[in-house]
């Protein structure tokens, strides 16, 4: 059986990115209900935790999707940890949104 690195949860707790609210749902985005939240945003002003989850990433990218040729995160949690790994991995990146913006030229 493979072991579970534990370091990148260690890192959430330690960062408070993950907030448990049993009583008190957490409504996500899409509307489903949860006690858990990762705010991984928050992981980003620590350089040591970034840098352990872009790693992560990429180990997992280059693992299971060698042939891989951009990374894509989704608007806004994921643009920054999306653009450390393609710069990592020396690849294009994009960002999807889940709808097109109201304002500037209105891409999605």
């Amino acid at each position: 059986m493979k072991r579970i690195d534990t370091t990148i949860p260690k890192y959430l707790l330690q960062s408070k990115a993950i907030k448990l609210e049993p009583a008190k749902p957490f409504t996500w985005a899409s509307g489903w209900k949860s006690p858990i939240y990762c705010d991984n945003r928050l992981t980003l002003s620590y350089p040591q935790i970034r840098n352990a989850i872009r790693d992560a990433l990429v180990n997992l990218i280059k693992e299971n999707f060698p042939e891989v040729s951009v990374i894509a995160g989704v608007a806004t949690g994921a643009i920054a940890q999306g653009a450390l790994v393609a710069q990592e991995l020396n690849l294009p990146f994009v960002y999807v949104r889940s709808s097109p913006k109201k304002h500037g030229i209105g891409k999605s």
